[in-house]
């Protein structure tokens, strides 16, 4: 708690990259910890006292400047051009016709000003709606993606419930450093999309699979990231929750029919061209279309050899593979891992939240470039579990290790 209200007085984390990597670990440090005692206690710990320190630290990083990402200026920014009139698919923040709504608070601070939104529709929707209630507000901003990760934290509390899991155990979410700089300092909007894979995965369990391709709609509105877990809901449901989330993305995307391939804005161009923290595919080899092909085989692989594994252990594996081989793993990419660590807690997943900060030592020298040395560190609790897993594989009979590429059907319905 004393790391956020001493991250939220630092002017410019951007400009301190030191001082936050320091404070940061300090955070997580103190995580670690309370996680460790929380499960070695004998009594179980009030979730009242759970949420309480977890809203503090909220509140503390709220007031914060956004300066580690610029990201929510962006979505200020494409809220006030599509209150203009103008789409911001259509027209780049640099464009002529774009000039009068420039000024000296929000455009300066746009990443790639050439660039034409990225933003899918449900994001944009959702920008003008907080446009409307707070023009040019970027607290306001904050606070709409504070509310839905609140509402995320709420959710969750009921998966856990769901699934027969100590109610405490949101302690794993709520007190994530992770989740409370990139949602309450920085303002990603990856808080909404998480929001509505959670519930999707509730109501999955629930065997609503309908309502959950349709929630998972709404998230791929949002961002992409959701669409990766429609293959999972296809197990005993046949392919009816396919075209129940097909319908929700086509309503989503219909008003901007009359753009074409436009109505995708500048992400062709982010996907191809945005270089940051470099996931697995790309690090070997600097192809975005290989990289693309290794996601969406990664997709399909991990939904078929998981059949029979519980749902959520499902989609820790086919998220935390969908991380890992994005062109970029920025780190609020992490954040859709998260609130399902809480149900099926796994330590080199819950390290490598921490680690992953280690990406903004980017800012540490110039041109901004992350070492190597910040790479090898970043990904070293993936790499530590995966070779204990590979010992344990290597270690296993032949029966053992068909398990692992092909797991028996879990009996009795468990959801974990």
């Amino acid at each position: 708690m004393a790391a956020c209200f001493a991250l939220a007085r630092i002017e410019n984390l951007a400009e301190a990259p030191r001082t936050f990597l320091g404070l940061y670990g300090a955070a997580f440090a103190c995580y670690g910890g309370a996680l460790w005692a929380l499960a070695r206690l004998r009594v179980r710990v009030p979730l009242s006292v759970v949420m309480v320190v977890a809203l503090l630290c909220r509140l503390a990083l709220l007031v914060a400047p956004p300066t580690l990402s610029t990201d929510i200026y962006r979505y200020v920014w494409d809220a006030r051009v599509a209150s203009a009139g103008i789409s911001p698919y259509a027209r780049a923040p640099s464009a002529p016709e774009l000039i009068a709504l420039r000024d000296d608070r929000i455009y300066p601070h746009l990443n790639h000003p050439s660039w034409r939104t990225i933003y899918p529709p449900g994001a944009q929707l959702y920008f003008r709606l907080v446009y409307t209630l707070a023009p040019d507000s970027v607290l306001a901003m904050k606070m709409a993606m504070g509310l839905a990760e609140l509402a995320t934290l709420a959710v969750l509390v009921s998966l856990l419930g769901a699934v027969g899991v100590p109610l405490a155990r949101v302690a794993v979410y709520a007190w994530n450093p992770l989740v409370l700089v990139e949602v309450w300092g920085s303002g990603h909007l990856d808080a909404l999309a998480v929001l509505s894979v959670v519930a999707a995965v509730r109501l999955a369990i629930g065997g609503r699979r309908h309502a959950a391709a349709a929630l998972l709609g709404v998230g791929t509105l949002v961002k992409l990231y959701p669409a990766a877990l429609l293959l999972l809901l296809l197990t005993g449901a046949g392919f009816a929750p396919l075209a129940t989330f097909a319908l929700v993305v086509f309503a989503g995307y219909a008003p901007f029919a009359h753009l074409g391939l436009g109505a995708l804005g500048s992400l062709p161009q982010y996907v191809t061209t945005e270089f940051f923290n470099l996931g697995l595919t790309r690090s070997l080899i600097d192809s975005p279309r290989i990289t693309l092909l290794a996601l969406a085989g990664w997709i399909v692989l991990a939904s078929v050899l998981t059949r029979g594994v519980p749902f959520v252990t499902r989609v820790i594996i086919l998220v935390g593979g969908v991380i890992v081989l994005s062109p970029n793993i920025f780190p609020w990419y992490v954040l859709w891992l998260v609130p399902f660590l809480a149900v099926r807690p796994s330590a080199p997943w819950i390290g490598f939240t921490g680690t992953v900060a280690f990406a903004y030592t980017f800012f540490l020298g110039q041109p901004w470039a992350i070492p190597t040395w910040a790479r090898v560190v970043e990904f070293l609790p993936l790499f530590i579990g995966a070779g204990r897993a590979l010992k344990q594989y290597a270690g296993a009979d032949r029966s053992e290790r068909r398990e692992w590429l092909i797991p028996r059907p879990v009996r009795g319905g468990g959801q974990q």
